[in-house]
Formats: C-alpha cells, sequence, structure tokens
C-alpha cells in the first residue's frame, strides 16, 4: 500500500486551507481520497440515527491545541428533525470536523457553526436529500484574527422533488486571519420544486485580512428556485457615522455593527441557551479584538 499526504493547496478541494503545511510530516498509512481525508484522520465515524418523527440535538465543541479531528455520519428518518451545533473555540491546534447526512422524506436537518479559528480549522458537511420535502439550514459565523484560519466547506444534494435550502454564513477578519467558504448546491435533473438560496457575506476589519469564498450552483432541473450571493468588504461607513453622531465612541460604534451583521446568521431556531451562548461569544470575540 501506498501511504497518502495530506492534501496542499494545490489539491482542488483544499485549495485555499494547506493541511499539509499545518501538519508537517503526518501522511495516511492507505490510499485515501480527499473528500475523506478527515474521516481517515478521525480514525472513527460516529453514527447519529434520528427515529422517524423524532427530534434530536447534538453539540459539538472543539477546543484543544492539537490535532482534533471528528467524524459523523447521520440519518435523519421522516418527518425527523437532527439540530447540531459545532462550537469552536480559538487554538493553536487543527480542528477537523466532517459530518455526512442523509434525509428522509419530510426530514429536517439543522447546523449551525460558530467557529474562531486556529492554525488550521476547517469543518465539512455533506447533505444528501433523498426524500420529497425535506428541508435543509446550514447556517455558520467564523470570527478570524492574526494566525487564525477557519473553513467551512459545504456540499448539499437535492436528489428528490420539493426539498428547501437556506444558507446563509457570516464572517469577519482582522489582520493575519484567514476565512474559508466553500459552498456546492446541486439539484438532480428529478429533483424538480426545489427551492434552494445560498448566502456568504464577510467583513474585512484591517488591512491584511483574507478571505476566499468559492459558492456554487449546479442545477439540472427546470421547475426550480435557487439562488447565491457572496459579498465580502468593509463596515458600512455611514452606518458608522450615524451611530458616531449619536454619541457613541468608534470601538463601540463598531462593535455594534458587527454584532448586528454576524447575529442575522444565528439561527432564531437554534435553543435559546445555546443562542445566548453563541451571542456572548461574539460579544467577548468582539471586545477582546478591539
Amino acid at each position: 500500500m501506498v501511504a497518502t499526504a495530506l492534501p496542499t493547496r494545490r489539491t482542488e478541494a483544499w485549495k485555499y486551507s494547506d493541511l499539509a503545511r499545518a501538519l508537517p510530516g503526518v501522511t495516511l498509512p492507505t490510499p485515501t481520497d480527499a473528500a475523506r481525508i478527515i474521516e481517515a484522520l478521525a480514525g472513527r465515524v460516529v453514527h447519529i440515527d434520528v427515529a422517524p418523527g423524532e427530534n434530536v440535538v447534538s453539540v459539538d465543541r472543539f477546543s484543544a491545541n492539537a490535532m482534533e479531528a471528528r467524524a459523523f455520519t447521520a440519518h435523519v428518518k421522516a418527518g425527523a428533525t437532527l439540530t447540531r451545533v459545532v462550537v469552536q473555540t480559538a487554538s493553536d491546534g487543527v480542528p477537523l470536523g466532517a459530518i455526512r447526512v442523509r434525509l428522509d422524506a419530510g426530514a429536517t436537518f439543522r447546523q449551525f457553526i460558530y467557529e474562531e479559528g486556529a492554525r488550521l480549522a476547517r469543518f465539512e458537511t455533506e447533505v444528501s436529500v433523498e426524500g420529497e420535502g425535506a428541508h435543509v439550514e446550514l447556517n455558520g459565523v467564523y470570527l478570524v484574527d492574526n494566525g487564525r484560519h477557519a473553513d467551512l466547506t459545504s456540499q448539499i444534494i437535492h436528489a428528490h422533488p420539493g426539498g428547501e435550502t437556506r444558507q446563509l454564513i457570516k464572517g469577519v477578519a482582522r489582520k493575519g486571519g484567514r476565512g474559508v467558504f466553500q459552498g456546492k448546491i446541486l439539484v438532480a435533473p428529478h429533483a424538480q420544486r426545489t427551492d434552494a438560496r445560498q448566502n456568504h457575506h464577510a467583513l474585512l476589519l484591517e488591512d491584511g485580512a483574507e478571505v476566499f469564498a468559492k459558492p456554487e450552483l449546479e442545477i439540472h432541473a427546470d421547475d426550480v428556485q435557487c439562488a447565491h450571493g457572496n459579498t465580502v468588504g468593509g463596515l458600512d461607513a455611514d452606518a458608522l457615522f450615524y451611530m458616531r453622531q449619536r454619541g457613541l465612541p468608534e470601538p463601540q460604534a463598531r462593535a455594534l455593527l458587527i454584532e448586528a451583521f454576524l447575529g442575522e446568521a444565528v439561527s432564531a431556531a437554534l435553543p435559546e441557551e445555546l443562542r445566548a451562548e453563541i451571542m456572548q461569544r461574539i460579544g467577548s470575540w468582539l471586545g477582546e479584538s478591539q
């Protein structure tokens, strides 16, 4: 057997995240496809089975200053809901996560990822809509400053009619930080009446910040409503001026604008205690980064 070297920026799926550089000298003992690298590094795959009509909430936290790889599969059966929250706090490690989800008819998969970045942090999500009328909601927030790298990569495959996807990713980057979003929605020829919307928006808060975005739609059906959007820029100068005119110091005005910008991606459908935690973490990050 020939060992597999970890992907570099020459590997298309990892073109913005050089894993080989983040984990020098690491190889995998057997041939491994680039799309299964995280599963191979994790060593085992945990399966989540959600019974028909059941409602399950799963929370996954990453904070170690080391390589930390976890891989999951999930089968969400008819009429069931799986809500998954990932919380990754800033570290000098390499947190890696992957989940591959199958949705039956009328099932819902709702995911929110909060990512503060690390030496290299990457979270992959693949969802296959395998029943009519399934619903997907993939939201995320990343906040990166000097030396932190955050990568959100996803693929949603609509293989049956009447599915709905809503994806909203928002991020902010300071000098020396790098954010990455790669998202693809694929609609199969027979997946008519699919309604899929994908959006990524990021703020570059300082010179020297980096954001790489690659949103994609691949549509093979004609009776669909699909759209995607992507913006990367700075804070709205007019909005900042308006808040300053009302007596707010500039650091506080900037923090309030950024918090409101990111808060749009924090789903109101999350359990209240988790939503409150995420908003508190955003506020703390903004306060520490002024």
